[in-house]
């Protein structure tokens, strides 16, 4: 699966305040409609609709794709973090194993130390 940016490097959009923005649009939504009927008017109101639609529609899929993403990879995170662990805790028990053994071999040197 394709990863998608949820942040660009670079934007316009990143110039302006919410409210800027919104007075943008307002004021190209006035310009646009003073020279076109109502007709022209609905059609383009239903044409931009059907646009800013299908934009939602793309954005809420690469929203649920790139989730989905950074879930796998949370998973196979905690995933490799657990057999790391388990991996430890085994290393831990062979060290204790052979420091008990190492121990047995002192105290038997220890033992004919003594007898000398």
């Amino acid at each position: 699966m394709e990863e998608f940016k949820l942040v660009p490097e670079e934007s316009i959009f990143f110039n302006l305040t919410p409210e800027e923005i919104s007075l943008y649009f307002f004021l190209l939504g006035l310009a646009v409609s003073e020279t076109l009927t109502i007709d022209e008017l609905n059609v383009l109101a239903n044409g931009l609709f059907e646009w800013a639609q299908v934009m939602f529609v793309i954005a809420s899929q690469r929203t649920l794709l790139s989730d989905a993403i950074q879930a796998q990879k949370e998973a196979a995170k905690t995933k490799e973090d657990k057999t790391s662990v388990e991996d430890f805790a085994s290393e831990i028990k062979q060290l204790r194993e052979q420091c008990k053994h190492l121990q047995e071999q002192i105290d038997q040197l220890n033992k004919q130390i003594l007898k000398l």
